[in-house]
């Protein structure tokens, strides 16, 4: 089975996490997928691998001492935000250019997406128009077997031994709460979860959420006047005194932002969610001072009112651990070298299993997979990318 083949028998599969759910992993779908990827990697006669409780996958192939560990990381859940699971995915040959019809309501096109234009004259994997496709991470987890099928089938070409994991609920932030570092044995790990081949991440935002709870005071509306205290327009006020341009549809690059994901209520009772994202730790926490801010004057100005402020930290920007070691970087700027590649560094929009990891004692930068617009029906991977990231990794872990 090929990198191709086996990306298209996983995609079938339906692992989207749930960020409502009290388990781990969220959904009971990835517990029954990485059954079937250590059921896979026994058969390529990897036997060095272990499903632990939480449903991470373990495992390892030897190599030459002289060279430092290296560990590969990829996830096994999608995005919540719409189904996978896509059982008619369709192989675009030779793509000319032209807008690709997914189904009859949908139609995926360079206008709307001008990266496609990138790919004239790749072979380009497409969506049903009605699952997303799963690249976000099934391609990682692809390029890792195929990593991993290529050098147990050659044990004469000397590499650097190789440790990989596979996490689950990547998606909601929980990838990587039962991850171990003493597991992996590795001095330096990538994880393989980007979008265009060629970019780098070793940036990524500091991430927070903030819960704001408004509680008003419910009357018949009849007889309301200087008594109601109607705590969904209340709320309303809270979000109307945040900086109205940093949010995401404004901003870009290193520009932070405070998105409102999430809002429900009544008179009574209103719940504000909150994802506050930045590059720069100053920026971020004036961000959540704003907040703070807020709800003190709101309480002062509405005494009979009551607002909370609860902030969560979900992940630290890993720049500030590689401004002061960039041997993982540096490793992979010579691998990028060696097969004639031009390397790209950009900042993360978002972030990775690698954040949390690297804070944890081991460097994780990101790699990227071939995988675009994921997330949704538009999704689509390029198979010849794909095939670059592989010649990359084979250099990284042969330098």
């Amino acid at each position: 089975m090929n990198f191709v083949e086996r990306f298209i028998k996983y995609i079938m599969v339906n692992t989207k996490s749930d960020e409502n759910s009290s388990s781990y992993p969220s959904t009971s779908t990835q517990i029954e997928f990485a059954k079937m990827l250590l059921t896979d990697l026994k058969e390529l006669g990897i036997k060095d691998v272990e499903m632990d409780q939480y449903g991470l996958i373990y495992g390892g192939i030897s190599g030459d001492n002289n060279k430092d560990i290296i560990g590969l990381i990829a996830h096994m859940d999608t995005s919540p935000e719409i189904d996978g699971g896509n059982f008619k995915p369709r192989i675009i040959e030779n793509y000319d250019g032209n807008p690709i019809k997914l189904n009859d309501k949908y139609v995926l096109n360079s206008e709307e997406f001008p990266s496609l234009l990138d790919h004239k004259g790749q072979s380009l994997i497409v969506t049903d128009g009605e699952h997303l496709l799963g690249g976000d991470d099934k391609a990682g987890i692809a390029i890792i077997f195929e990593i991993l099928k290529y050098y147990n089938s050659h044990p004469e070409i000397k590499h650097a031994p190789i440790r990989f994991c596979f996490t689950p609920d990547e998606e909601i932030g929980n990838g990587a709460d039962h991850f171990d570092v003493k597991k992996m044995k590795a001095k330096i790990a990538y994880t393989i979860d980007g979008g265009k081949y060629n970019e780098v991440n070793y940036e990524n935002f500091n991430a927070y959420s903030v819960k704001v709870d408004v509680y008003g005071r419910g009357v018949h509306p009849g007889s309301a006047k200087n008594i109601m205290i109607n705590s969904i327009t209340l709320a309303m006020e809270f979000n109307s005194l945040l900086p109205s341009n940093m949010v995401p549809e404004k901003t870009e690059g290193y520009e932070g932002f405070n998105h409102l994901s999430d809002i429900k209520g009544s008179v009574e009772h209103t719940e504000l969610n909150y994802i506050i994202r930045n590059h720069d730790s100053g920026q971020i926490a004036k961000q959540l001072e704003d907040f703070n801010n807020i709800k003190e004057s709101l309480n002062k100005k509405y005494p009979h009112a009551k607002i909370e402020v609860t902030i969560k930290e979900s992940y630290r920007n890993m720049y500030d651990y590689f401004k002061n070691d960039m041997t993982a970087i540096h490793k992979l700027e010579r691998a990028f070298e060696k097969v004639n590649e031009k390397i790209i560094f950009s900042p993360i929009r978002g972030g990775t299993d690698g954040a949390r990891i690297t804070f944890m004692g081991l460097p994780c930068p990101n790699i990227g997979t071939g995988d675009y617009n994921c997330h949704g029906r538009y999704e689509y991977v390029s198979i010849d990318e794909m095939a670059k990231v592989i010649s990359i990794v084979k250099a990284l872990l042969e330098e």
